[in-house]
């Protein structure tokens, strides 16, 4: 391939490039967007996650009477993540969540809709959206065929970026290569939304030890490269130790939704007997899984509970990739995984009448009902599902050198960007990384068209 001109070179086609994209797109038709996507056959995050977008102020909310805020939003995610992170930040990408959402909807053709049916921890109001499906392809799919409809934008699939270039201390585009072949992309602004680093066992050995070795149930391109690229430039790194964890059933990623456990669902380990409080933060309990004999942990919930989550995308691949076992009776469940049937009774049994009396061994508050027969279960143990901590950025996205002073030309987004969960899994609150996608997405579409019309 022969050196090219853009205007905007975006390098990451999940779904904070194709907003980025897209948006830019749209606001100025005479912009040269130029999209490299090393690897659309490889399943990014945005496909991989259950896609529960959190956004307050929706006309999808307000339709069924939802009285949802900014404010209160921003106070939900910074309660969860400790108040760690920018808060000018954290305000400005909660601020645009609801302007995205509508614009998938309007704008790109994404058939949204308001998604209250399940209980999400920390978040004070229903406020999650989804596609009907309750999960990711169809989303991604539709973005990507807005975009590669767009005539001002041209998408280079099976294109790997190299490193950015530099012209003094500004970013003037990116080094990529295709068939083996390399070339240049000439751009006065560059957006890195290439994700974070959770398939790279070096970067996670750095920055998150107690993960290094856990199974990456996320994009396997997540290897970090827009966080040293940046890093490279000057900008600074920011919560880097910041995760979502999850549970997994296999490496590939097959699992449930958090919700079998906040429905009332309950976790034991190989003893039979429970070992936490359910109800907390499911990314934190994924060091909790790993902890467990064995590190494992089996999760036990009723048909009540099956009904409500049936439909979500991951709760019918775990089905049909054969990872939740059901039985008529608790020794059923109990043979399937050789777990003691008289202690695992007993744990039942226990938390049953600790339901009917509202109290709970291990504090667990908003009990649902008992659970009973018939009964599903699944073995699990602790993964990590994507990296939180990357790039600082400023409420434009930004990428920010030490002295908080921006890298000219140079923006970041999704998960090469520090997010919204802290330094910690137990900041991440139920949709963070979408969130983060998105709205930062749509931010440097706006930002950059602009900047480069001005």
């Amino acid at each position: 391939m022969s050196n090219i001109d853009a205007d905007l070179v975006v390098v990451g086609g999940g779904g904070a490039g194709l907003m980025a994209a897209g948006t830019a797109a749209m606001e100025n038709d005479a912009l040269n967007i130029v999209l490299l996507e090393q690897d659309p056959d490889e399943p990014c995050n945005t496909e991989i996650a259950s896609n529960f977008i959190p956004a307050a102020g929706t006309r999808f909310q307000r339709a069924t009477g939802v009285d949802d805020s900014l404010d209160v939003f921003v106070a939900d995610v910074m309660a969860k993540n400790g108040g760690k992170g920018d808060p000018e930040v954290t305000h400005a990408l909660c601020r645009e969540a609801a302007a995205a959402v509508h614009q998938m909807a309007d704008a790109f053709g994404v058939d949204m809709e308001f998604a209250p049916e399940l209980t999400w921890v920390g978040h004070t109001n229903r406020r999650l959206h989804a596609h009907p499906s309750r999960g990711g392809p169809p989303i991604v799919a539709q973005l990507r065929k807005h975009i590669g409809a767009q005539p001002n934008v041209t998408v280079l699939n099976h294109t790997r970026a190299t490193g950015l270039t530099l012209e003094s201390d500004r970013v003037v585009g990116v080094t990529a290569e295709q068939d083996g072949q390399p070339f240049h992309v000439a751009a006065p602004c560059v957006a890195l939304t290439t994700g974070g680093f959770s398939a790279n066992r070096e970067m996670l050995a750095e920055y998150i030890p107690e993960m290094a070795e856990a199974p990456n149930i996320g994009s396997n391109g997540d290897n970090g490269d827009g966080i040293r690229w940046g890093q490279e430039a000057g900008a600074a790194l920011s919560l880097m130790s910041g995760y979502q964890g999850r549970d997994c059933i296999f490496e590939d990623g097959t699992r449930v939704t958090p919700p079998v456990l906040n429905e009332g669902g309950i976790a034991v380990n190989s003893t039979g007997r429970r070992f936490v409080n359910e109800r907390e933060d499911y990314s934190a309990l994924a060091r909790v899984y790993r902890a467990q004999p064995g590190g494992v942990a089996y999760f036990i919930w009723d048909a009540r509970i099956q009904r409500m989550v049936e439909n979500v995308l991951v709760m019918q691949q775990a089905m049909e990739r054969g990872g939740i076992v059901t039985g008529a009776s608790l020794d059923a469940i109990a043979d399937a995984y050789d777990l003691p049937a008289a202690a695992l009774a007993e744990t039942m049994a226990r938390y049953n009448e600790g339901v009917r009396q509202n109290r709970d061994d291990f504090g667990r508050q908003e009990l649902t009902v008992p659970l009973e027969a018939p009964w599903y279960a699944a073995r699990i143990t602790g993964a990590i599902a994507h990296t939180q901590g990357g790039l600082a950025v400023d409420t434009s996205c930004r990428v920010l050198r030490d002295d908080k002073t921006p890298i000219p030309g140079l923006y970041a987004g999704g998960n090469t960007i520090a997010g919204l969960s802290g330094d910690d899994p137990a900041g991440y609150l139920s949709g963070n990384g979408l969130l983060v996608a998105y709205a930062s997405g749509m931010i440097i579409g706006r930002h950059a068209a602009e900047s480069i019309t001005t």
